[in-house]
């Protein structure tokens, strides 16, 4: 898995590379940053290894639940579509959906890692209410990023406006219907998409003791 991911992370460099280079522009530079962003996921994951909650676990958690909206909120990304003069929009299209996969896959390749360190630790009920209450918070922070443009550091660097906005919307939730939505809908994607994931990897597993 290890491998065909980096294959698959070079291969959307790749495609932006070509692009700058037959562009002749930088349209699209903040891909490969957006791609980091979505990698530290699965790299702060990674670190969570002992089943305990103790304070280098709790640490990395933390940094994994903030960074984790980084890897889906690529998909958005794709609201940069359109027509430009000097690169076919297929080329675009394909670059944006390749960069747009990688960084959903690192993202719930991340959680896997974290709903197998919760499961050494708690029941499979209780893992499943923390799994939707993370992806719930993942959608709200991907909808923070796209139409509020905060990022996952703005936690340390702009904390009262961060925390001004989000009071505003849990205070007045009707008057911010777009929040909800796209924070269920976004929330809701993430969780069939990574179940049909896990279902196919059993399917496998299975396919192959036969």
């Amino acid at each position: 898995m290890k491998r065909i991911l980096i294959y698959s992370v070079g291969f959307a460099l790749l495609l932006f590379a070509f692009r700058v280079a037959y562009s002749g522009t930088l349209f699209f530079s903040f891909i490969p940053w957006n791609l980091f962003l979505a990698w530290l996921p699965l790299f702060f994951s990674s670190k969570i290894k002992k089943p305990r909650i103790n304070f280098h676990n709790s640490v990395f958690f933390v940094l994994w639940l903030l960074f984790f909206p980084n890897s889906p909120y690529m998909i958005t990304d794709l609201f940069h579509l359109e027509q430009r003069e000097g690169i076919p929009m297929y080329f675009d299209l394909i670059l944006l959906f390749t960069a747009a996969w990688n960084a959903l896959l690192m993202g719930l390749l991340s959680f896997r890692n974290i709903e197998a360190w919760l499961l050494k630790m708690y029941n499979a009920l209780v893992v499943r209410v923390i799994s939707v209450v993370c992806f719930l918070l993942c959608g709200f922070g991907i909808y923070l990023g796209r139409y509020l443009r905060f990022n996952s550091w703005h936690v340390i660097t702009q904390p009262f406006d961060l925390l001004k906005e989000i009071v505003i919307r849990l205070i007045h939730p009707f008057q911010h219907p777009g929040t909800w939505a796209v924070t269920i809908l976004f929330s809701v994607l993430m969780m069939i998409v990574y179940e049909t994931l896990k279902r196919l990897a059993m399917y496998n597993s299975t396919v192959k003791k036969m």
